[in-house]
């Protein structure tokens, strides 16, 4: 079945592959980005063909959320390649979660101190009533 999948794809057969098969393209392809690059072991593809997600108003064909990327293209060649995307962004995101951790921490600590001033303020309120 998975040499069918394999065949289908090289081939350009329009013909889908099970769902079982599918995921296997994608997980070996996953894999050989993560031998060839030596990073992303923990990252790990979910094939969720047809299932529709959005953001911001535009169709998602893949994310990447944590340590997994999801690929929503029933076309397997096209989820071959969201997969290549998908790995790319995860090692881009690596470089940006320290500064979204900071922007994050940032935002509660103002937040907190927003919200200690908005205190003070309506406790000197309350007093001149």
């Amino acid at each position: 079945m998975e040499a069918q999948a394999l065949k289908s794809l090289k081939t350009g057969s329009t013909e889908a592959p099970s769902p079982c098969s599918g995921s296997k393209i994608l997980e070996k392809e996953l894999k050989r980005l993560q031998e060839c690059s030596h990073v992303g072991n923990e990252v790990n593809v979910e094939w969720l063909p047809g299932v529709v997600k959005q953001s911001n108003g535009r169709k998602l064909a893949e994310e990447v959320c944590n340590d997994t990327i999801y690929v929503y293209s029933r076309d397997m060649q096209e989820s071959v390649e969201l997969v290549r995307h998908g790995f790319l962004e995860w090692i881009l995101n690596q470089h940006t979660r320290p500064y979204l951790a900071l922007i994050n921490k940032l935002i509660t600590l103002y937040e907190d101190q927003t919200y200690e001033t908005k205190e003070r303020i309506i406790g000197a309120l309350l007093k001149m009533l």
